[in-house]
């Protein structure tokens, strides 16, 4: 999806009802329900779409639900996601708890699904501008907002940020996680062959300093989606395929869940620092959501899913100020008391379980009998479908 020549110079211009900083998941589905609402809606995003963006890609059935209420099920279906049914978690000694999810999840590639979501904002009557970094946002619900792109500003009575999980806007809110050392990335790989036995499945497995998952995506492609220590993640970047070597020499069961399997050319991606956990889901008046507002360990397959609703929710609460039916004063301790129910125990339950998923000594307990733990952080990190 390209970005029309038109629709910065347009939104730059635009007194906008909502200013939206971020066009991925969470972001545009806020951008979408909110001007189907008849919002005058700007979502200014940094990059071009579609671009390769690091995640798991499993769309869990929270968020197929989403989706559906949504109404562009049909389209992402359509654009070849598939659908997961079974998931299986291999330890670092090689022992696999195998287990069914809930209900149905889907797998596409955040590139694909991103550009999908982006373009329904679009069509639904939202003003997305591509290659807009937002560089500051000064203002409040009371007075309103100036949003400051490195070529114009725009101003808007409230503002939405869907900017990630980690963003230079984030230290320029004075946001306290900003400084802090992470001690975990993300990488990203896409590869190609024979790949029958991820049909219908997601596989995680544990290594020493981190987890990869494997799931099948559009046009046969196989998802490769790990978070790591520092150490890892940079030889994945610069030495992929020496990575995966050491990695299949230590675990027999990975080389044969990887074996036939070759990676695309291309660089590694390499995420920007993760920090994982709840966050304020307010900077000042800037109400967050999705990975802005709290990032949830991405084992749980349930970010995805966590952006959308909280996107949802979101326009919903937005909705309601905007109509006049909740004073400004009241926008913030509102937000605070939703995305707490919203994503509260999914946080709660996902840091609850990490070590165990960590690939540390605690990762050496998920022997077969304890597929019940698998199944239990299955369903308590999920929201309601």
């Amino acid at each position: 999806m390209s970005s029309d020549d038109g629709i910065a110079a347009a939104a730059a211009g635009l007194e906008a009802d909502v200013a939206i900083v971020g066009a991925s998941l969470a972001g545009s589905c806020a951008a979408l329900l909110l001007a189907r609402g008849g919002l005058r809606v700007a979502v200014l995003e940094r990059a071009r779409f579609p671009r390769p963006r690091i995640c798991g890609e499993l769309l869990s059935p929270d968020g197929v639900a989403v989706l559906g209420r949504l109404g562009v099920l049909p389209a992402v279906r359509a654009a070849g996601a598939a659908t997961i049914r079974r998931f299986t978690v291999v330890g670092p000694s090689g022992s696999r708890v195998e287990s069914t999810l809930p209900a149905p999840a889907l797998s596409l590639s955040r590139e694909r699904l991103d550009e999908l979501l982006a373009r329904a904002a679009a069509d639904a009557g939202a003003r997305v501008a591509f290659d807009a970094p937002v560089v500051g946002v000064d203002g409040s619900l009371s007075d309103g907002f100036v949003v400051r792109t490195p070529g114009s500003t725009l101003r808007a009575r409230a503002v939405l940020g869907a900017w990630g999980r980690y963003s230079p806007l984030d230290g320029r809110l004075g946001r306290p996680f900003f400084r802090a050392r992470a001690s975990l990335f993300g990488f990203k790989k896409f590869l190609r062959g024979p790949a029958a036995h991820l049909e219908d499945r997601a596989i995680l497995h544990l290594f020493r300093g981190g987890y990869l998952g494997l799931s099948l995506v559009e046009k046969g492609r196989v998802s490769l989606g790990a978070l790591a220590t520092p150490a890892v993640a940079q030889e994945a970047h610069h030495a992929f395929d020496s990575l995966l070597g050491r990695l299949t020499a230590e675990s027999p069961a990975l080389a044969r869940d990887l074996r036939g399997l070759v990676p695309e050319p291309g660089p590694t991606l390499l995420s920007e620092p993760v920090h994982l956990g709840r966050r304020d889901p307010c900077a000042g008046d800037v109400l967050l959501a999705g990975d802005a507002a709290g990032v949830v360990d991405p084992y749980t397959g349930a970010g995805m899913a966590l952006a959308l609703r909280s996107g949802e929710a979101a326009a919903a609460l937005l909705r309601e100020y905007l109509a006049g039916e909740l004073p400004a004063t009241g926008v913030t301790a509102a937000w605070r008391r939703r995305h707490r129910r919203l994503a509260g125990r999914q946080l709660f339950f996902s840091r609850l379980l990490r070590p165990f998923f960590l690939g540390g000594a605690a990762s050496r307990l998920l022997v077969p009998a304890a597929a019940p733990l698998a199944r239990l952080a299955a369903v308590v990190t999920r929201g309601p479908v």
